[in-house]
């Protein structure tokens, strides 16, 4: 396995943005076991949750610096099945995502990916937007995780949420 071009640095706001339930961490606090500029203080035994969680900006070696999410305060993210691209904004600026350079590569995306069934998203807290090319969706407080389905009917824009699917038994 190769290394990786990008490493976290002195970032860590995913170890503010995301709720650790493994830690009783809740979300929009920092992890106890973060260390500012010197990353995780328990990285080898760090939770499955943190484990499988993969950066967006980390990941994508073509993404340029600027990105990194403490620099932009936003945390880049995807869903398991990469159905979703979410901009999850750090709880003290959480109108961070609609700031330049995030705002306009997060619309670029949106009209790049539009009617393929990917949808573009911010939260902030327990509030969600769905980012589509033309304009920006106020869900209000909702799961991210939860159900949408985007109609688009006469050039209006509207998002159904449901709650999300409960995860399958093991």
């Amino acid at each position: 396995m190769s290394a990786r071009p990008k490493s976290c640095g002195p970032c860590g706001q995913c170890c503010k943005v995301f709720a650790v339930e493994e830690l009783g961490k809740p979300m929009a606090t920092w992890c106890p076991h973060h260390r500012a500029g010197a990353g995780c203080g328990i990285y080898p035994d760090r939770p499955a949750s943190c484990r499988t969680f993969e950066c967006v900006w980390l990941m994508d070696p073509e993404m340029p610096h600027r990105f990194r999410p403490d620099l932009t305060k936003v945390v880049l993210d995807q869903d398991p099945a990469g159905t979703r691209l979410i901009a999850r904004c750090d709880p003290a600026n959480p109108l961070a995502w609609r700031r330049n350079p995030t705002y306009a590569a997060l619309k670029a995306y949106a009209a790049e990916t539009w009617g393929t069934g990917r949808i573009v998203m911010a939260v902030a807290g327990r509030r969600t937007w769905v980012i589509a090319p033309k304009e920006d969706i106020d869900l209000g407080e909702s799961n991210p995780d939860a159900t949408l389905s985007v109609v688009e009917e006469n050039g209006r824009i509207q998002v159904l949420v449901s709650a999300p699917e409960p995860p399958p038994a093991r």
